[in-house]
Parts: C-alpha cells; sequence; structure tokens
C-alpha cells in the first residue's frame, strides 16, 4: 500500500496582496494531494524578510478572505498575525497540531524558500513536525537541494495517482515535488503597476481588485528593497 496521504495543508505567505499565482497553486495542492482543506495564513512578519514593510495585516487577511470565500475546502486563519513579533513556521506547525490533533497536516512552502532552508528557525524541527509541499518558483530547480546534514531519500512512486515525485525525510516525514504549473506572478510588480495606475485584472482575483481599490492600497512611494 502506497503511504497515506495528509488531510490538510498549511499554506503561508506575506499575501500583500494575494494573487493569482498564490491561489492557482494553493488549488494545485489540494487537487494533487486530493486534499479536503487548506488554510492560508498571513504572516504577521516573516523573520527571513526582517526589513520588510508590511500593509496592515486586516487589509491582507480581508483580501485573502475574499478571494476564497466562494472556494469550497479553503479557509484563512489570523493566527500568525494575531501573535506579536516574528511568524516561526514551527509554532504554526505546533499550534494548529495541538488545536486539531486529528488531522495530517502539510506544510507548503517555496522551492526558494526550501534552499535556504537552514536559515530558518529550528528548521530540523519544522521538517519532522509534519510533511512538506514544495512549489515550483520560476529560476529554482524544482529538485530538492537539502542543506548540508539533512538526508533525504527519493522514494518510489505512490500507488494513488499523481504527477510528481516524494522524498523521505527524517523522521519518517515526507517531502512531496508534485508537478505543478506556476504562474509568474508577484505581488511586488502588482502593488508598482497599482502605484502607476496601470491595470491588475487578471493578476488578482476580481475580489481582491475590488479590495485594493476600495481601500486605496498601494497607492503611496515607491518602494526600496521590497519583494
Amino acid at each position: 500500500m502506497g503511504a497515506p496521504r495528509p488531510s490538510a495543508a498549511l499554506f503561508g505567505g506575506t499575501f500583500d496582496p494575494l494573487h493569482n499565482g498564490h491561489l492557482r497553486m494553493a488549488i494545485e495542492v489540494k487537487e494533487a494531494l486530493r486534499l479536503p482543506r487548506v488554510v492560508l495564513l498571513p504572516a504577521h512578519h516573516p523573520p527571513h524578510k526582517p526589513r520588510q514593510p508590511l500593509s496592515e495585516a486586516g487589509h491582507r487577511l480581508a483580501m485573502a478572505s475574499a478571494a476564497v470565500a466562494q472556494l469550497s475546502g479553503f479557509e484563512v486563519s489570523d493566527m500568525e498575525v494575531r501573535h506579536e513579533g516574528p511568524s516561526y513556521s514551527l509554532t504554526t506547525v505546533r499550534e494548529f497540531s495541538r488545536a486539531e490533533p486529528g488531522v495530517d497536516w502539510v506544510f507548503v512552502m517555496g522551492a526558494d524558500s526550501f534552499a535556504e532552508i537552514s536559515t530558518w528557525h529550528r528548521y530540523e524541527e519544522l521538517l519532522a513536525a509534519c510533511d512538506t509541499v514544495l512549489l515550483p518558483r520560476h529560476g529554482t530547480p524544482l529538485t530538492p537541494s537539502p542543506p548540508a546534514g539533512l538526508r533525504i531519500e527519493k522514494e518510489e512512486p505512490h500507488c494513488y495517482s499523481w504527477t510528481g515525485e516524494s522524498y523521505r525525510l527524517p523522521e519518517g516525514r515526507r517531502l512531496y515535488c508534485p508537478s505543478l504549473p506556476a504562474l509568474d506572478i508577484s505581488s511586488r510588480s502588482i502593488r508598482e503597476k497599482v502605484r502607476s495606475g496601470q491595470c491588475i485584472r487578471g493578476l488578482v482575483p476580481p475580489e481582491v481588485e475590488e479590495y485594493i481599490a476600495g481601500h486605496g492600497l498601494y497607492l503611496g512611494a515607491r518602494e526600496e528593497g521590497r519583494p
């Protein structure tokens, strides 16, 4: 028999704003792993981006909530933005596991983030806390390149049907690398378009476009050093 699949995903990000690339990836992960639930988690402040200014958390939560309001199986959590200080992924995973011990969580991250996982807070414990899904990023190979000292072993194809590869991590956890399409959209490019008066239709869900316009977001000074 194949390995059991996770039953819910934690998909974090600054979501400033949440765009169609985020949304499409979340949908693809849900369908690839046949998940009944995907939880979107706007971050309070990513510790690996200490100087990045962010829009007010309430706006980012509202945009994410509006984007998935009509999508079955998707929800938005304010767990990270309710905490002061950096948003550590290990803390997030452990809090969700304590709150819902019957759920087999999987943590979603970009392939570019996994390439720098050794800089994350207690990353070995994070990878041992739940399974992980890698998302494709333009310019970053999806084949994982683990940091020194982290051993991963490629698994044979599972008996259930899906497209992609998986690897065995320490503590018996798995690293899923599904073959997914990647949309080359960035939150920064959207903010710059709004600032310069360009149309963002097709880059964000209609609900997010309406929210940005209705609240006058991203009309300030040009950004420096912000992704």
